[in-house]
């Protein structure tokens, strides 16, 4: 319970005589509950001229009392009071209030005296527009509230200030998140803070090219990020570490695939593709 006393071995570790080898024991229950409200418009327009576009829109709420029931002791995100599972109701983990996506082609007009090279040109392209997703700020693996549970919320003072451009201070004010006094819990509550967004627009050249009846060759030239926007990914969120509000990847590498994937920089790709 809260405020057990750390020097007592039988109050922080109640089994110990039992299962001497156990340090945390893990309790997973079904005392789940959660809450999405959402509005989704789509527009899809098709063969006006060669152009064909398509619009989707999703704005919406996730609220849950968590979003994970698998892992280890500082994996798990367990409730920072087990025995008031409510005190953990927040933002979902993937919470995304506003996803908009937009992608078209247009077929350019063939050109008859060109002949082969004339006709099969294509050009598409992919807008993407994300809310980033939102996140706890924590006092790390140091719990001093007596439950050693090791997911214990900082202590919030005042609203964050935000530099959504600043991956160096994408928190203005990291002061203003402290660690509890021993023996309390934090008052943050849970994904009380939202990380940055995405943005990306991807095009595509697609040149196809009748062989014969029955075979086709395709060409396409896709660059990803046209534009090189910066897209920055996950914010570390312990308040007793100096990077507290810093953001040191982008979101291709928090995926592991640094060469082509969304939020990296810019970068392209050349394929063929022969159809029969």
């Amino acid at each position: 319970p809260l405020g057990c006393n750390l020097t007592v071995p039988g109050c922080v570790r109640p089994f110990a005589a039992q299962f001497p080898n156990f340090q945390n024991i893990i309790e997973i229950s079904n005392t789940g509950k959660s809450w999405y409200d959402s509005l989704q418009l789509s527009y899809t327009q098709r063969n006006w001229k060669g152009l064909n576009t398509q619009y989707n829109l999703t704005w919406s709420h996730c609220i849950d009392l968590n979003s994970n029931n698998r892992g280890n002791r500082l994996g798990l995100s367990p409730a920072q009071n087990p025995f008031n599972p409510f005190a953990n109701k927040g933002n979902c983990d993937f919470d995304v209030p506003l996803n908009f996506n937009a992608s078209g082609s247009y077929e350019f007009p063939k050109i008859a005296s060109w002949e082969r090279l004339g006709s099969g040109w294509q050009l598409a392209g992919v807008l993407t527009l994300l809310d980033g997703r939102p996140f706890t700020p924590n006092i790390g693996s140091r719990d001093r509230t007596g439950q050693a549970t090791g997911t214990v919320h900082a202590d919030c003072n005042a609203a964050p200030q935000y530099n959504p451009r600043d991956p160096d201070s994408y928190i203005g004010n990291p002061s203003a998140f402290t660690e509890p006094a021993p023996g309390r819990l934090g008052t943050c509550g849970r994904n009380v803070l939202r990380g940055p967004g995405l943005a990306q627009w991807d095009m595509s050249i697609i040149k196809s090219t009748k062989i014969t009846e029955r075979v086709k060759l395709e060409f396409r030239w896709e660059v990803f990020n046209v534009l090189n926007r910066a897209n920055f990914g996950g914010v570390s969120s312990n308040v007793r570490a100096s990077s507290f509000g810093t953001i040191t990847t982008t979101p291709d590498v928090e995926v592991v695939n640094p060469v082509i994937s969304q939020g990296g920089a810019r970068n392209m790709q050349f394929a063929l593709k022969l159809k029969f």
